[in-house]
Parts: C-alpha cells; structure tokens; sequence
C-alpha cells in the first residue's frame, strides 16, 4: 500500500496512482522545463509524535508535537512551497498507537491543506495497522504486508521503502520480496534521476550492525549499479550526516522530534535537483537542538551525470 496523504484541497490527488503503488501517473516535468524558483522537496524524519501533544521526553523536555509544528510553519512559511513531502519513519513516538497517528494527522494538516501532497514511510516505531485504520486506507499492497511506493516529484522519482521489521525492535529489515520489488521499479524508468529513502541506515559494517538495515548489502547490489539511483536517503539515528559510497549519496536526514545523546540539529531539509539534472542542493532548517548549522547547504553532485 502506497501511504500518500493527498491534499485536502484535491481529494482526487490519489486517483493517479498506478496499480499497486509503483508510481503516480503523472507527467514527470524537469526541473530544467520549468520557470521561476527551482522546485524541491520537503524531507522530514523521526517525528516521534505522541497521542498526548504535551508530551515531552528527556531532562531537557523536548516537546515532539511543538517540533512537528514548527516545521509545518516553517515549511509553509518558505517563499515558494515545496512540490511535496516526504516523513522517513518513525512517525509514531513508540510503538504505533492510534492516537499518536490521530495527532501526527492534525499536525501536519496544515500541509494538505495548503495543497501539498505528503508521502510516508515506516520506522520500527510504527505499526502498519493502526496506520492503516487512522488513514482508513484500503490494503492494496505491491509487496504484501509493506507499504512501498514511487512518485514523481521537482523533477526526481522518490521510491519510498518500509524497513519495519518488528514494532518497537530496533533493527530494519527490506527482505526479498521488497527488494525484488525495487529492482523492478529502478527498471522501469531508468531515465530518472532517482532518490531512494528508507527509515534505517545503512550498516557501516559488511556484518550488520545493530540497529542498521540488517540486509544493507542486498540493497545496495541493487543500487550500486542502476546508475539513475543518485542518493539513499534515511533517519533513525537522529544524527544529521553525509557520505558517498561509488558515488552514490548517503543522506542521514535529521530528527525533527528529538536528539539522541548529543546535540544535535532539528528540523527538516530541502532536496533542491538542479535544472540542468547533475545534480542538487540539500538545504537543513533547524527549529530546535543545535541550529549552528541551519542554513547549510551541500551540494550534490549527480553520478553519471
């Protein structure tokens, strides 16, 4: 099942969607065609939200649903809006409750409501059912018991994994059947530059760390040589950090609920492609934890490009 918040404004946004969620049947238009401020997308990870939105957490009382709303207003508040959004995981505070997607939902209203599309994915914080029920959405899975996708968005495919694996375990897993899925999507249009995001990271190590995305080398064998795959974008280690592997980009998106141990930035990122398709700019806006990095930007170069 594709998880696609549609705008409010639009119910028929959803009616697009090719069978079994591989893709939105939408003209993909580049960035290079268009006029005006370069579109860019909206990337958020690690809400954490809680039924209660006065909850807090840590010595420091960091309130999860105030963070959440301060990125909606400062996303809102950007000179030109986004041409969507997309939250890694992790939606939920813990284990998936109704009540956390029931306030994860108002939360980010404001977002639909402006006319944008909001596309999710699952951490090991969440729980595939009560998602399911908060949305009142159909099972119409491409993979069976996953919620995958892809979407045409400011001139890039978003393809959009689930690595949950157990609820409230920390480790992530794609399997087979998933994999194989993506592999299938990546060849069906191997002209776009393509963005892959996942809630887990990749493991550091050839032996899965704990934690990590335990079938990380499986994924990449995919990646690694489908060329038009040119970042693998990911959260749950609340840590905002970039890498290249054979020049494929590797995206820790930071947390907007909360940081881990140390200071950390919170917030979101603008993935800005460039016109002429060689690559794109990742922008981080800070809302709370350590803003002395708000405004960065890194620039990413295309591979094959």
């Amino acid at each position: 099942m594709p998880i696609h918040l549609p705008p409010t404004s639009r119910r028929s946004f959803l009616h697009g969607l090719a069978v079994g969620g591989a893709s939105l049947a939408l003209p993909r238009l580049r960035a290079s065609a268009l006029d005006g401020p370069a579109p860019y997308v909206a990337l958020l990870a690690d809400t954490h939200i809680d039924a209660d939105p006065a909850k807090v957490v840590h010595a420091d009382k960091v309130n999860m649903s105030d963070h959440l709303r301060a990125v909606v207003d400062d996303i809102l508040a950007q000179p030109t809006p986004p041409a969507a959004v997309a939250v890694v995981g992790d939606l939920a505070l813990k284990n998936g409750k109704p009540g956390d997607y029931a306030q994860f939902l108002k939360l980010v209203a404001p977002l639909r409501d402006r006319g944008l599309p909001v596309h999710l994915t699952l951490g090991n914080h969440d729980d595939r059912g009560p998602l399911r029920e908060a949305l009142k959405a159909e099972a119409d899975d491409a993979v069976e018991g996953r919620f995958v996708t892809a979407v045409d968005a400011a001139g890039v495919r978003l393809v959009l994994l689930d690595s949950l694996d157990k609820v409230d375990q920390v480790d992530g897993v794609l399997g087979e059947v998933q994999r194989g899925w993506l592999a299938k999507a990546l060849d069906a249009r191997p002209e776009v530059a393509t963005v892959v995001l996942v809630h887990h990271h990749p493991s550091p190590t050839a032996e899965p760390a704990k934690g990590a995305l335990q079938d990380t080398a499986a994924l990449l064998e995919i990646l690694r040589p489908r060329k038009q795959v040119k970042a693998l974008v990911f959260g749950h280690t609340h840590t905002w950090r970039r890498e290249e592997r054979d020049g494929l980009h590797l995206v820790n998106l930071p947390a907007v609920g909360y940081h881990f141990e140390k200071p950390q930035p919170l917030g979101w990122c603008r993935l800005e492609p460039a016109r002429d398709d060689t690559g794109a700019t990742l922008a981080l806006r800070c809302v709370a934890g350590d803003r002395s990095k708000d405004g960065e930007r890194v620039e990413l170069s295309w591979r094959g490009a």
